[in-house]
């Protein structure tokens, strides 16, 4: 809630520092803030400001520096961190700092509410649990950047020696975080479905969520008997890596993951929660994904693309457990931060965009054909290298055929998004893919789904030379010499080096100009984030379990293709396989949400090598080559859409510099030298030749 901050805290640090400052203005004193209940709210409120917000591209580095997404601007840190050009001393996307301060305010909250006596019994105890999942929130986002952090765990004296203290055993800190959402659920209510303007407050949802995600991460293999930490150490020897294997921590994770599917499945009303889906049936209140699965309604208009896309551009819905409660113009509507995230991601035209974020074709190959089937299965009717006959089955609903009058009723099926898939003259890798890929990327010739249907600012994203294509549809030119390949500045880059861009959260409507409709909020945990937690967690010891089927058939049943398990049923029950195909779904439902980063690191993937094959085929690695289409291959004084060959081309558009330290963040430098019991992630201890 960033424009009530009121209080100015100091800049966090371990050393001793007051809780409050006094603003200049209007010199508050202590006593005035905790006696007056306005204030303990803002107070409060405050204590969100820390939470990252949706602009993951800009102040985090969980896309930029992951295998799923280039960003083409060297202005931005991921530039040098997948260069290897950082240390702890370049403090690129600190957060140690900044969540330790929301931390203590979470602790001065606690120790200071009792004083307000204008406070209603249900709100003082309400606030005290917002408090404490809080502080077990940051400590989360903290452990899954740094590992093992310094617990804090009540107010300290400003004479303090903050400096002398050590870091916690990373189960240490797991386990309070645990205890912490333990005790705020006892607080909190299960959702604000008849108090809105309190949506994005703590819920009991979202305390067993970060809890699940806290004992997943705990049991992943980066923190699970993993020898590379044998040696990280205290300054008085005792360690702070568990390196003994233990399934328990996989049981405790399902266990977790198990209580937050509960409560979809028997608070309903209470906590709206489950799998959206963009249109219901009003008798028997399923969605229309069950029910055209379940044989209860064959009903032709159900739309997976919509329900998928739609998931992050339609305000708060049932899907969210835990987002932004302020992080723009009003209540919890982001416009600035989505408006910066889509200018990034729009291609340029002569109004608007400066599309530098780029879609690896590593993301590109991990989506299903609609049917369900691998892109490399011979079944899968997949052929990458041939222009698309037809439109495809979803294109045109409504068979119009083409006139001026029909098209602006088809780019309004488009934009408002009853048509979609693939269209004629589409490259071979967009053709037949799952919904969820179309509401994801943004590729060549595709129509551009965020502007209006006027005719001349359409044609703005399109080319008069050497083939006139300004006929009004606005089609993506990510080829060299295309529309929408710009070079807008001299270093300053405007369009996608892999050939492919971010579609997922951005609107389908006009926003240029500043203009946002709608209301977009940053999300932090989303209810299939929770049933691939469950899965995964529960293929660690039990994987003939059902409970892996029902689960996964549902995020299948809103993506509109088949069970995994009727398209390749000879995975059902086998550990390795299952595994392999759950990390996957992670990859391509989770994916440019922030997940995948964290997703190969905890599981010791992110240093898989580059052997040096013509083309990419590992399936993860954060080091070596990255792939894309051609962008700047071609005569750009001659192509076209039906003439870009070489644009459709494989090619490694940069290879990223990997050390096993990158698994996780250093900690600050000027952290380091003001706390000098702290010890050094490992690799990035500058004190010592590497």
């Amino acid at each position: 809630m960033k424009k009530y901050i009121i209080i100015l805290f100091s800049l966090f640090a371990l050393s001793a520092c007051d809780y409050l400052d006094k603003m200049p203005d209007d010199m508050k004193t202590d006593e005035m803030v905790w006696t007056n209940k306005n204030e303990v709210i803002k107070y409060l409120n405050n204590c969100y400001a820390a939470l990252p917000e949706d602009n993951l591209h800009q102040d985090d580095p969980w896309l930029g520096c992951a295998d799923e997404l280039d960003i083409l601007w060297t202005a931005y840190k991921t530039y040098n961190i997948n260069n290897g050009n950082w240390n702890p001393s370049t403090e690129f996307y600190v957060k140690w700092g900044p969540y330790y301060k929301a931390i203590r305010a979470t602790l001065t909250f606690e120790a200071n509410i009792d004083r307000c006596s204008e406070l209603s019994p249900d709100l003082h105890k309400r606030y005290i649990g917002e408090a404490k999942f809080l502080r077990g929130f940051y400590y989360f986002l903290l452990c899954r950047q740094y590992g093992p952090v310094v617990l804090i765990k009540e107010t300290m004296s400003p004479s303090t020696d903050f400096g002398a203290m050590q870091r916690n055993n990373f189960d240490d800190c797991i386990n309070y975080i645990c205890e912490l959402m333990d005790e705020a659920e006892k607080y909190l209510p299960y959702g604000y479905q008849s108090d809105k303007a309190n949506l994005g407050r703590a819920t009991i949802p979202a305390c067993r969520a970060v809890k699940e995600m806290a004992l997943l991460l705990c049991a992943s293999p980066q923190w699970n008997g993993n020898q590379m930490y044998a040696n990280f150490k205290n300054k008085d020897g005792s360690p702070l890596a568990n390196t003994v294997y233990s399934e328990e921590k996989w049981k405790k994770a399902a266990a977790a993951a198990k209580k937050v599917i509960e409560i979809a499945e028997t608070k309903a009303e209470e906590a709206n929660l489950g799998l959206y889906c963009a249109t219901k049936d009003p008798a028997s209140g399923k969605d229309q994904a069950t029910m055209y699965y379940e044989g209860i309604s064959a009903d032709p208009t159900f739309n997976p693309y919509k329900s998928c896309y739609d998931l992050f551009n339609n305000g708060w819905n049932s899907e969210i457990i835990f987002g932004t409660i302020d992080q723009g113009a009003a209540t919890w509507n982001n416009k600035g931060v989505r408006s910066a995230w889509m200018v990034h991601t729009t291609p340029i035209n002569d109004k608007q965009g400066m599309c530098g974020l780029g879609v690896t074709l590593r993301l590109i190959d991990a989506f299903y054909m609609e049917n369900g089937r691998d892109i490399h299965d011979p079944a899968s009717g997949y052929v990458e290298n041939k222009y698309a006959e037809e439109d495809g089955p979803h294109y045109n609903p409504h068979g119009y055929v083409g006139n001026e009058d029909d098209q602006k009723d088809w780019l309004n099926d488009l934009i408002n998004l009853d048509a979609w898939g693939h269209a004629k003259d589409d490259w071979g890798i967009n053709v037949n893919r799952e919904a969820r890929y179309y509401a994801s990327v943004n590729y060549n010739h595709r129509v551009v789904l965020c502007r209006n249907n006027d005719t001349e600012h359409r044609n703005g994203f399109s080319s008069k030379t050497p083939v006139n294509q300004q006929d009004g549809w606005g089609r993506v030119e990510f080829y060299y010499g295309g529309a929408s390949h710009a070079n807008t500045t001299a270093g300053h880059y405007s369009y996608p080096i892999t050939g492919f861009a971010p579609q997922k959260r951005v609107v389908n409507a006009d926003f240029y100009e500043s203009y946002l409709p709608g209301n977009y909020l940053s999300i932090y945990i989303r209810y299939a984030q929770v049933l691939l937690d469950y899965i995964e967690a529960l293929n660690e010891y039990d994987p003939t379990n059902p409970d892996i089927k029902k689960y996964w058939d549902q995020i299948h049943e809103r993506a509109g293709i088949p069970s995994i398990f009727s398209v390749y049923p000879q995975i059902l029950g086998d550990q390795g396989q299952q595994r392999e195909y759950i990390i996957r779904e992670r990859q391509i439902e989770l994916c440019l949400e922030g997940d995948r980063y964290y997703t190969t690191r905890r599981r010791l993937l992110s240093g898989t090598p580059d052997l040096g094959n013509e083309v990419d085929d590992r399936k993860y690695g954060d080091g070596g080559r990255m792939w894309g289409y051609a962008a700047d291959a071609g005569d750009p004084t001659k192509q076209s859409f039906k003439k870009c060959e070489a644009f459709h081309k494989r090619v490694a558009f940069e290879s990223r510099a990997w050390d096993d330290k990158f698994y996780l963040f250093p900690i600050p430098q000027g952290q380091m030298d003001i706390s000098k019991g702290l010890v050094q992630n490992p690799g990035w201890d500058t004190s010592v030749s590497e």
